[in-house]
This record gives C-alpha cells, sequence and structure tokens, in this order.
C-alpha cells in the first residue's frame, strides 16, 4: 500500500513537472545579438504546434538607428532540448530609422515586401537551443542570439 502510494506520488510529480516546463503558453522576452542589435518579443507557442512571435528590433550604433516590428508565424516542435521552427508568414508591422517613420516610403514598402522572401528564404526551419532557468524562465540560443524569456 505505501509503495502504491510513492509510486503514485512520484508519477504525479513527475507530470507536474513536465507539465511545468512545457513551453506552451506566451513568454516576454529580450535579447541581443551582439553590441549592435536589441529585441523585445513576445513569444506565444500553442499546444497545436503553431507559433505566433511579435518583435521589436533596435539595431543601430552611435552613427544611427533603426526600430522595427515583425510579426512572425509558423510551426514549431521539440525534441529534448533543441527548439524547431518553421516560418509559414512574416510581416514588417512598422519601421524607423533615427526616429522617423519610413514605413509607408519606397525603401520602407521595399524592405516590408522582402522581409518575408528573406526570413523564409530557402531553408525557413531554425533550431533554437532551450534550457530551463526555472518552471517560468527559459533560455533560448540561435547562434550569437541569447534571449531570456519569462512566462506570462
Amino acid at each position: 500500500m505505501i509503495r502504491s502510494l510513492l509510486v503514485i506520488g512520484l508519477l504525479v510529480t513527475g507530470a507536474t513537472e513536465a507539465s511545468a516546463r512545457s513551453i506552451v503558453g506566451k513568454w516576454d522576452c529580450e535579447a541581443r545579438e551582439g553590441r549592435g542589435m536589441a529585441m523585445r518579443m513576445l513569444l506565444e507557442y500553442r499546444q497545436s504546434g503553431q507559433f505566433y512571435h511579435l518583435a521589436n528590433l533596435a539595431i543601430g550604433d552611435r552613427r544611427g538607428r533603426m526600430d522595427g516590428s515583425v510579426a512572425i508565424s509558423g510551426k514549431w516542435h521539440r525534441n529534448h532540448s533543441a527548439l524547431t521552427e518553421t516560418i509559414t508568414s512574416a510581416r514588417m508591422r512598422s519601421l524607423e530609422v533615427n526616429g522617423q517613420d519610413i514605413s509607408k516610403s519606397p525603401i520602407g514598402r521595399h524592405m516590408a515586401k522582402s522581409l518575408p522572401k528573406q526570413m523564409m528564404g530557402s531553408n525557413p526551419t531554425g533550431v533554437s537551443s532551450v534550457r530551463y532557468l526555472s518552471n517560468s524562465k527559459i533560455q533560448l540560443t540561435s547562434g550569437r542570439l541569447k534571449a531570456t524569456c519569462t512566462k506570462r
């Protein structure tokens, strides 16, 4: 009897730990790539295998700055610590250079049109490594880009 209770207790504890460490849900993230690029993102991973991301990017140095907002969607799956995302849609929402909105200018329209092609390119699939810092905090790493995310 006691042994059965212990086994059930371990199973329940394991299931709770696994569900607490699920990537499904909404995450607020901050990321940097080197000195010149910073991002704030809202990442949403759905149980269905779909993802939706909103990213605000700031790129620049002392000579100038570009700010953009991008919406991305697609499909995801996990294999242990590897998170694989395949982009199916990408759209630039806004674009500013040195504080001036250029979204509707010819160069802004060109960048908005070329962004999905660049992001999806010949291989729209990216793999990130996931490291759990706690049940509500993760670190995503993809190449030089590192993001720290907190679950909502």
